[in-house]
This record gives structure tokens, sequence and C-alpha cells, in this order.
């Protein structure tokens, strides 16, 4: 087992025997796929406590795990940052990358952040208390864009249009078929993918390239992006599936 990997290992259990001694709650940073995949390798070794994952919204890909003893938390721990151009005719093109680039720029460690939703060259970002001071006050440039910042509320960010609709073309439910459709590659390049362990369903890593995929389920191909699988929506005569998805931007 890697340092890394035993350090989180240890630092989930602190955080969960602390919230059962205590009776208080407690919570970790920011955690990506892979942290998360390793969270879910130590349940068993937990005390006996509750826990819930959240990221700030339902699709959430980085979440944070809390722990409790009694009712679930309010998550008010974490804060919802709008980021948009002062000038939006002259802004530059913004993407995922440039505002990460800009908030790590900062000095911000990328464990205190969660997901950045980009939207009309906008972004929404989640974000703990402690840090929303330091975002509003200090993030004033991304790229080469004057920037405005504001808070707002969960109920704001759901509203916000995240994704675009695919329909795709396949021969089956299997997770290779729906990825290559989706992505437009091959199979086997979605199988190097798979192999290589940067594909997660439901933000559970998955090695099974004939993994059946339902109606809900969320894929994520690190590097790539994510995607929500909408179920099948008709049948070709060939005996094809017609698919409904969702991008997340």
């Amino acid at each position: 087992m890697e340092k890394e990997e035993l350090f989180l290992r240890n630092k989930f259990l602190d955080l969960a025997r602390n919230a059962y001694f205590k009776n208080i709650v407690t919570y970790s940073m920011f955690l990506n796929l892979n942290e998360q995949a390793i969270f879910e390798t130590i349940q068993k070794d937990l005390p006996n406590i509750r826990y819930v994952m959240f990221g700030g919204y339902s699709e959430a890909e980085r979440k944070i795990v809390c722990f409790y003893c009694d009712n679930i938390p309010e998550f008010d721990m974490l804060e919802y940052i709008k980021v948009s151009p002062v000038n939006k005719k002259f802004a530059d093109e913004l993407t995922h990358r440039d505002f990460l680039g800009a908030l790590m720029n900062l000095g911000i460690e990328r464990h205190m952040v969660g997901d950045i939703c980009i939207a009309d060259n906008t972004a929404h970002i989640i974000t703990f208390k402690s840090m929303s001071e330091t975002i509003i006050s200090e993030l004033t440039t991304v790229k080469h864009t004057k920037v405005v910042l504001e808070r707002e509320s969960a109920d704001e960010l759901k509203a916000v249009n995240r994704v675009e609709y695919k329909k795709i073309n396949i021969p089956s439910e299997r997770l290779d078929s729906i990825i290559g459709s989706i992505y437009n590659f091959s199979r086997s390049k979605v199988n190097l993918y798979i192999d290589a362990g940067k594909v997660f369903i439901n933000s559970r890593q998955c090695f099974s390239h004939s993994s059946k995929i339902k109606s809900g389920d969320i894929i994520t191909v690190r590097g790539l992006g994510r995607a929500k699988f909408l179920g099948i929506s008709a049948l070709s005569k060939k005996g094809r599936l017609f698919a409904e998805t969702e991008i997340f931007k």
C-alpha cells in the first residue's frame, strides 16, 4: 500500500472515530474519484457511525465524506460562488482548466475546491466557507479576462443548464459500447481507459468492459468528462438501440 493511500485511510478512520466518541460531525476535504474508491475499501473497519458523501449537488463528482451520529448534517460548511466575466462581449473563451488554474494561482489547494461547473462562459464553484472569502476577495482575473464574483445558493446552481443532450446508437447497454458512442472512440481505445482504471460508474471504479449500464447511471471517464445514461428510447429494425444521454459540461 502506498504512503498516500495509507495516510488517507488513517485520516478517514480518525474522522470516523472522532465523530463516534465525541458525538460530533466531522468531514473530509473534497475527494476525487480515486480517493472515494479508497474510502469504499475501509467501510468494514469503521466504528458504528453513520456517514454520507455529498458534493454540493446530486451529480457532483468531487465529494466530501461526512460522519455523524444522529441527524444528517445540513452541509452548511459549503459555499457556492459564481464567477463570470465583467464584460462578456470581450471575454476569452474560458474553460474548466482556466478557472481551476486561476484558483491554484491563489495558492488554494485542489482538495479545498469541489466541482467547477461551466455554463455560458461562467463558472459555478463549490468550496468550503472557510475558503470563500479568500476566493471572492482575491480572484480578479481568469486567463486574460476580468471577472466578477458573487455568492449563490444551491438552488441557483441547480437551475444552471450544465448538460448537453446527445442521442447515441449502440448494439447493447454495455459500458464499453456506451462510452465509445458518447465520445466517438473505437472499442480498443475505450478498453485502454477501462483497463487503466480511469472509468467510474456512479463514482465507483469499474474494470469490467461488459458492465450493463442502467438508466440514471453516471459514467465518468477521467480526462474526458462525465455523462448520465438516460435509457433506451427506441429499437431499430436491425436490433440496434437508440439511447438518450446527458453530457455534463
